[in-house]
């Protein structure tokens, strides 16, 4: 067996030391938690009470809940009614971003700046805006224009709830996607639509059969991205509904804090994280075997 000389043992050792700080910290932050979120999940456990080994009683219980059911479909809705929208949204703008068009720079601010900004603030003014007294800017501004006659209780009936939620969630994370989308068509070459336009595609062909392979890469990415952000959908729910009216707006995440933090059934709470977890790394293997796959066929080109 070849003996490492003294300089490759110091290289590697390090290595290792640089290393250290980050594997402490996904130690401390990530593994650790996890293996006590694990134990939890198995007791019968409130807050300030006693805790009772149940094994996976949990876990039946909440397959058994219909509000857990009701919060995976309003998830699942609202994944498949978020995430096209924001892929449409971003394409449109990055499309018309790729022209040359007058201000494209000041629309591009608008459109990314608000990726920045911090829920809290966000969703406070969003919620000023959409409140159900007069001095709601929406309410106020619409019933000067004579379109409504009485204060709209906009967070008190779930479609407007929802409406609301997917706009304010769309404004929010479409400038991350238009950024995207638009690198991704300033690298394909004017040669591509030039030979397609002689070729006599349309706009539409072109978008099929050169854009969207150009693209795909991108666009896969995304997709998983939003669904992703959309199984941890909290903080809109949090800030303008609460998960009501009557549970119709509570998704997943919601859920599981209600369920630890209102209710305080920690055990119930770190079983539902499981199920949760499980969900986001499906989602997540099927993004790393996509981009294996799409790397694998490029190196293959």
């Amino acid at each position: 067996m070849k003996k490492k000389s003294a300089y490759a043992l110091r290289k590697e050792m390090s290595s290792w030391l640089f290393l250290l700080p980050h594997l402490a910290l996904f130690l401390l932050f990530i593994v650790i938690p996890l293996v006590i979120n694990g134990v939890i999940s198995f007791y019968n456990w409130s807050l300030l009470g006693n805790k009772s080994f149940i094994g996976f009683g949990n876990f039946v219980r909440i397959f058994t809940d219909d509000k857990f059911w009701l919060a995976v479909k309003n998830t699942v809705v609202f994944a498949i009614i978020s995430f096209p929208l924001v892929i449409i949204v971003g394409l449109l703008f990055a499309s018309l971003l790729n022209q040359n068009i007058y201000g494209k720079l000041w629309i591009l601010v608008a459109l990314v700046s608000p990726t920045f900004f911090g829920s809290v603030g966000i969703l406070t003014t969003w919620k000023w805006i959409f409140a159900s007294h007069p001095g709601g800017l929406a309410n106020y501004y619409l019933h000067k224009l004579g379109i409504i006659s009485q204060t709209v209780s906009w967070f008190e009936n779930t479609s407007r709830a929802w409406a609301i939620i997917i706009f304010v969630t769309v404004w929010w994370i479409v400038g991350f996607s238009v950024l995207l989308y638009l690198g991704a068509l300033r690298r394909i070459p004017k040669e591509q639509y030039e030979a397609a336009e002689l070729d006599g595609a349309g706009p539409w062909l072109r978008f099929i059969h050169v854009t969207l392979p150009w693209i795909r890469n991108v666009l896969f990415f995304d997709v998983v991205r939003q669904v992703l952000l959309a199984f941890g959908l909290f903080d809109q729910v949090y800030f303008f509904t609460g998960g009501g009216p009557a549970g119709s707006t509570r998704t997943m995440v919601h859920y599981l804090y209600s369920t630890g933090i209102n209710v305080q059934a920690l055990g119930r709470a770190a079983a539902i994280s499981w199920y949760i977890f499980a969900v986001v790394l499906i989602f997540a293997l099927i993004q790393l075997f996509g981009l294996t796959r799409s790397i694998k066929n490029a190196e293959e080109m």
